[in-house]
């Protein structure tokens, strides 16, 4: 058994999943230029990447496991894992640089609606599992894999979107888990970086956030 501040992690990610699609619905419906395009088409690149390889962490080794402590969930677990099948189709599509764009927009705003019901499920039902079956080895084992997904390059990339899409309370408990020289590395260099790059992405500002502004 575990307790729910050590999937704080796990959680972060549905958090970007959560906002961004719905952010690149809208920023690929008309890109400013072909240098905003490029950078729309590295940003969802990087997510489809990241949502494909949550999911199939969940399908191969964290669904698995679970039935295997709780033959019970099995159903549960197998109705989520249709999703994931269901999903399939999209991410590939929204992935697909022989289609504009702009024709691709209305694909991601697809998967911004069926990826937040999905998430909706799985935190309803799948997350009180986890929280009974899992063990803090687990969990440490699905930072180790999630970190490997990242790669040292794309990290500082991923740690700004996930900062830039959990509330308040998800984020300083996500901000705590770093190691001391991460948190300093975020604080000083990826995070600047990324409410640049958030800017450029989507015309916007990232709104505020007492924890990282101070």
């Amino acid at each position: 058994m575990i307790r729910p501040e050590q999937l704080t992690g796990y959680l972060t990610m549905h958090a970007g999943f959560r906002a961004e699609f719905g952010r690149l619905a809208v920023a690929c419906a008309d890109p400013r230029d072909d240098t905003h395009e490029e950078l729309l088409e590295e940003q969802v690149a990087l997510v489809l990447d990241m949502l494909h390889a949550h999911h199939s962490h969940e399908d191969t080794v964290l669904w698995p496991t679970l039935v295997g402590r709780a033959p019970e969930v099995a159903d549960v677990l197998a109705e989520l894992e249709s999703e994931h099948s269901a999903l399939a189709p999209l991410i590939v599509a929204a992935s697909d640089r022989g289609v504009p764009l702009a024709e691709r927009a209305p694909t991601l705003r697809r998967l911004h609606e069926l990826v937040n019901e999905h998430l909706d499920h799985e935190e309803r039902t799948a997350v009180p599992v986890m929280l009974r079956h899992l063990t803090l080895e687990d969990v440490e084992a699905d930072k180790r894999k999630a970190m490997a997904d990242f790669g040292r390059r794309r990290a500082p990339v991923i740690f700004g979107w996930l900062a830039s899409s959990a509330d308040a309370d998800l984020l300083s408990r996500s901000y705590a888990d770093l190691p001391v020289v991460a948190r300093l590395m975020f604080r000083l260099f990826w995070w600047p970086a990324y409410q640049r790059r958030f800017t450029r992405l989507y015309g916007a500002t990232i709104p505020a956030n007492a924890l990282l502004e101070s």
